[in-house]
């Protein structure tokens, strides 16, 4: 008889994203700080890549870390897959998207491929909420953020 570990499980887990989930790319160099002593990047730095990449998108959304009344998206949950060894010096495409959100959260998507060869290097999803820290706790999306993740479900 054999048994299933969840080790095994999450470990022989795929992320699959569709081409579509994709509206936003930005470049980042893997520098020097960001490896370790066989020069690859990381788990922390590709970590950091991730949430650097995340907050760009954001970003670009209009949508910012704090709003002013204390409210702003988390990350509660990060799955990665890394899928090639990355050195150091070599340019990265992050593909950022977002996957259909909820009242309560939703996830962010993206694809990490190196730029001269077009290869994917990593996959990640982040799972955000939107959290109240002056009550400190986890609160439904309003309407301005889900338009902004989310606008073609706000186009009549």
């Amino acid at each position: 008889m054999f048994a299933t570990t969840l080790g095994d499980s999450v470990s022989k887990q795929e992320l699959v994203f569709e081409d579509y989930l994709f509206v936003f790319e930005t470049v980042m160099c893997v520098r020097h700080t960001e490896i370790d002593l066989g020069q690859h990047v990381t788990i922390e730095s590709l970590t950091a890549l991730l949430s650097e990449a995340r907050l760009r998108f954001l970003h670009a959304k209009g949508i910012k870390g704090i709003n002013s009344d204390n409210q702003g998206l988390i990350i509660d949950t990060l799955q990665l897959v890394i899928l090639s060894r990355i050195r150091v010096c070599e340019e990265l495409l992050f593909e950022v998207g977002v996957e259909p959100i909820y009242d309560n959260g939703g996830s962010i998507v993206i694809k990490i491929t190196r730029m001269h060869t077009g290869e994917v290097v990593a996959k990640a999803r982040q799972h955000f909420r939107n959290y109240d820290f002056n009550l400190n706790k986890v609160i439904k999306h309003d309407n301005t953020t889900k338009e902004a993740l989310y606008p073609h479900l706000f186009r009549l």
